[in-house]
């Protein structure tokens, strides 16, 4: 699975990652604002918890984590 992120770039995501990643409970997120309602005000705020989640998870990968810490 690749992943292109706005502010990391583009990654290939390992295997079992993927199948976190594909889970039910994880796609939810796509809906759930990070901001809450704030994206009403300014569509540039339009950040989801799933974004926030993936990101959190390359920037770990970035900064050298390894697997079992992403």
């Amino acid at each position: 699975m690749k992943i292109i992120d706005s502010i990391y770039g583009e990654f290939k995501v390992e295997p079992i990652l993927e199948e976190l990643i594909k889970t039910k409970e994880v796609q939810r997120l796509k809906g759930i604002h990070q901001g809450g309602a704030s994206y009403l005000i300014n569509i540039e705020w339009n950040v989801t918890r799933y974004e926030h989640s993936v990101g959190t998870m390359l920037f770990i990968r970035i900064m050298g984590g390894v697997l079992r810490n992403r």
